[in-house]
């Protein structure tokens, strides 16, 4: 395999207490952080609704929903952001949520050999923890977020 085929593009998302590490390819846009139309009747960790190009995005707290006594605050607005993910399980009726970021998420060209699995107990959310540098990281269950996202806002 080429050197260049080895190389993925990712995303370190920062949270309140941890990263999330996200493929490129899976974020359509990063944007900074903006007020939020809340959601009445919704869970906590479904933190509101962005309108981005003129669609609805919902706003997920990944720290909320993923520990269920998680709060959420911004250590600082102005250097927050918002991450819009494409939804990949049902495009008609999500194709598109955000997390949030406590600052501008970080790029990197990575190799699957800089990852290291961590051997931790994942949460329902992750698919996996690995060590990047000196962080430990989720990989988030996409699936699962997108399956909680689709019922919280169905109810």
């Amino acid at each position: 395999m080429s050197e260049v085929a080895d190389k993925l593009n990712v995303y370190v998302i920062r949270m309140q207490k941890q990263g999330v590490l996200l493929p490129a390819d899976a974020i359509a846009e990063i944007i900074p952080y903006e007020p939020l139309q809340r959601i009445e009747e919704t869970p906590d960790w479904l933190l509101g609704l962005l309108g981005w190009r003129g669609v609805q995005v919902p706003v997920v707290s990944f720290e909320m929903l993923t520990v269920e006594r998680a709060s959420f605050s911004l250590v600082s607005v102005s250097s927050a952001s918002l991450v819009i993910v494409r939804g990949t399980t049902d495009q008609a009726s999500l194709p598109f949520y955000a997390l949030v970021s406590q600052t501008v998420p970080e790029p990197y060209d990575i190799s699957m050999e800089m990852l290291f699995e961590t051997g931790e107990s994942v949460e329902r959310t992750e698919s996996s923890r690995v060590r990047f540098h000196d962080d430990v990281l989720s990989i988030p269950n996409l699936d699962y977020v997108e399956a909680a996202l689709l019922n919280a806002m169905i109810q």
